[in-house]
């Protein structure tokens, strides 16, 4: 039978060989959002057609005591994207790894 505690430090183990390959990715705090906009032009057909609004791709973080919100270009979304969810991953790790102590 295995005993309680070898399965703890199995688990210890998996989660922190589970993290130290996550620091060979870019991580990013944030959450990627889409905005929709018009851009303030009468002549725009945004300014009449709410289903011609402009979109736009964002990284929202919160730094030094207010969200900011930095424009993301189609060709950097997917690599955004993926060092933002490697980011939560490591954070869901953190919190796997305090819980078997």
């Amino acid at each position: 039978m295995v005993s309680d505690r070898g399965q703890i430090e199995r688990r210890r183990r998996r989660l922190r060989e589970e993290l130290r390959a996550l620091s060979a990715q870019p991580l990013m705090r944030g959450s990627v959002v889409e905005r929709v906009r018009r851009c303030g032009r009468a002549n725009c057909a945004c300014a009449r057609d709410p289903r011609a609004r402009h979109r736009g791709t964002f990284l929202t973080v919160y730094l030094q005591g207010a969200t900011q919100a930095v424009h993301v270009r189609p060709e950097d979304e997917a690599a955004v994207r993926a060092a933002v969810a490697a980011n939560r991953r490591r954070w869901r790790l953190i919190d796997a790894l305090t819980a078997c102590a």
